[in-house]
């Protein structure tokens, strides 16, 4: 399990560092959180974060509620945001167990992790 609190690059903005840093707190804590992104609230549990193959900082959650894709979309299911993009962020009192992994490259999107949740066997054995 990573839980390098930053990523060292001297390309991110201090309000950038210190919101990695409170969503790596998140993601380790296994706290759920509610997102404001793209003008909506989300409910999430947040899986993974660090940097995407396109160099920007990505955070990997499971959504519970909030905006849905489409008409077809229960608005439940695995996202990746864009931690620049976030607009607003607050940890809820709840912390959730993680989901089942799909394999061993299971953050799909993130390339380098700075924080990720434990597996669901390293969870329950704590």
């Amino acid at each position: 399990m990573s839980s390098n609190p930053t990523i060292p690059t001297p390309s991110l903005s201090p309000r950038l560092r210190r919101r990695v840093a409170r969503l790596s707190r998140a993601v380790r804590e296994r706290r759920a959180l509610e997102l404001r992104y793209g003008g909506a609230w989300r409910v999430v549990h947040p899986h993974a974060i660090g940097r995407t193959g396109t160099g920007r900082i990505g955070l990997l959650t499971w959504q519970t509620a909030g905006l849905a894709r489409g008409p077809d979309d229960p608005g439940e299911g695995w996202r990746l945001f864009d931690v620049a993009r976030i607009e607003g962020s607050r940890a809820l009192r709840a912390h959730f167990a993680p989901r089942p992994r799909g394999g061993p490259h299971w953050t799909p999107g993130i390339d380098a992790l700075v924080a990720e949740v434990p597996s669901r066997a390293e969870a329950l054995a704590a």
